[in-house]
């Protein structure tokens, strides 16, 4: 894709809600030490990934579920469109484009 740029993250899943012709993930993951100090503290980020390869979505439906540990590559689509207010609008999609599932969250109590 002509100007598109790649991206990757490891994260664990939110939430994932399928629709008619995408599957919608909310994924979570900490940013450590962002900007100069080294002394800030990770914070948490909270990102919404999308995929529409009829396949993949099948895959990701039934392999992932809330708290999994995953790595998720993928590019950045950008589309504008006029709302029903008639504004123009800008959106950006971070697509998926491969997975793979690093650990399996298991509910229950932990030794920590």
């Amino acid at each position: 894709m002509s100007g598109s740029f790649t991206w990757d993250a490891i994260v664990r899943i939110g939430t994932i809600k399928p629709y008619d012709k995408a599957l919608v993930l909310t994924v979570y993951h900490e940013l450590d030490g962002y900007g100069t100090d080294a002394r800030s503290p990770a914070r948490p980020v909270w990102n919404t990934i999308i995929c529409f390869k009829d396949r993949l979505r099948a895959e990701l439906s039934d392999q992932l579920a809330p708290g999994d540990l995953v790595h998720f590559e993928g590019y950045v689509r950008t589309t504008t469109f006029t709302d029903d207010a008639d504004a123009k609008r800008r959106a950006v999609d971070l697509v998926i484009t491969r997975f793979d599932l690093l650990h399996k969250h298991i509910d229950g109590p932990t030794d920590h």
